[in-house]
């Protein structure tokens, strides 16, 4: 099917039943493409200056994928996954998610795409400091109906013990493992992670990267994960390389690593 024919006009966003099993396969065999990007420009003006962040990115991820996306400060990393993430427009070509066309949605459709097929694991964790780890997992049932339940999501990243804690009370790997659970409690279909180890120590950090590959490998879930750590590219099925807003070289890994082999 051609992508004009893929395109949908309509205001209603079909809900995928996330609790069903997907069809990671394509009729051929091969993994089924979760997102496309077709010549994806974001281009932004101050006063008479126009500039663009990210131009001409054209990408292929599968269902059920680890993406690494790589680059220096600045080179585009956030654009192109605040634009996956539905929480930024392209200015122009197209984003396809399962063969809908987010470029043609309204802020109300793109407002519950997110609600229904991301979730979003933050730098800094994000964690409302007033709230337990149970509290701030539980949260997300205001969002969305078939949430999982916040203890099992917890006793999912080794946080049974710590669920009526305050942010405060818990270490940095802890409170990124609640902001783990936070996201994951959504089942989404694609799991976004900006620079997650950053603020973390280097055990810490291999603990929550042995997580995220997890979610991608026994979860079926895609994992795209932004980052400046080149070491982070031997753990994930396909490499994004991005330099000066655009796509540098797309690599993939057919014998990634295991997250424990990883060493920075």
């Amino acid at each position: 099917m051609s992508l004009s024919k893929k395109k949908k006009q309509s205001e209603d966003l079909q809900i995928v039943d996330l609790g069903a099993d997907t069809d990671l396969e394509a009729e051929n065999g091969e993994k089924k493409v979760l997102i496309e990007f077709e010549n994806v420009c974001k281009k932004y003006s101050q006063g008479d200056h126009e500039f663009y962040a990210l131009k001409d990115a054209s990408l292929k991820i599968c269902e059920g994928q680890m993406v690494v996306i790589l680059g220096p400060s600045g080179a585009g990393k956030s654009t192109l996954l605040n634009l996956l993430g539905g929480m930024d427009s392209a200015t122009s070509g197209h984003i396809w998610f399962d063969g809908e066309d987010l470029t043609t949605y309204t802020d109300n459709q793109l407002t519950r795409y997110r609600a229904q097929n991301v979730g979003v694991v933050f730098q800094f964790y994000n964690l409302i400091p007033t709230l337990t780890a149970y509290e701030n997992v539980a949260l997300m049932k205001d969002i969305k109906d078939d949430t999982t339940d916040p203890r099992q999501a917890l006793a999912a990243v080794g946080l049974e013990d710590h669920m009526h804690q305050f942010p405060s009370q818990m270490s940095g790997g802890e409170q990124q493992r609640t902001s783990i659970a936070r996201a994951v409690a959504k089942n989404p279909r694609l799991l976004l992670c900006d620079e997650p180890t950053g603020a973390l120590d280097t055990v810490t950090g291999k603990e929550v990267l042995m997580l995220l590959q997890n979610m991608s490998r026994e979860k079926k879930r895609t994992v795209v994960m932004v980052t400046h750590n080149s070491f982070f590219a031997d753990i994930a099925d396909t490499v994004i390389r991005v330099k000066n807003g655009g796509i540098e070289s797309i690599t993939c890994n057919d014998k990634p690593k295991d997250a424990t082999e990883v060493f920075w």
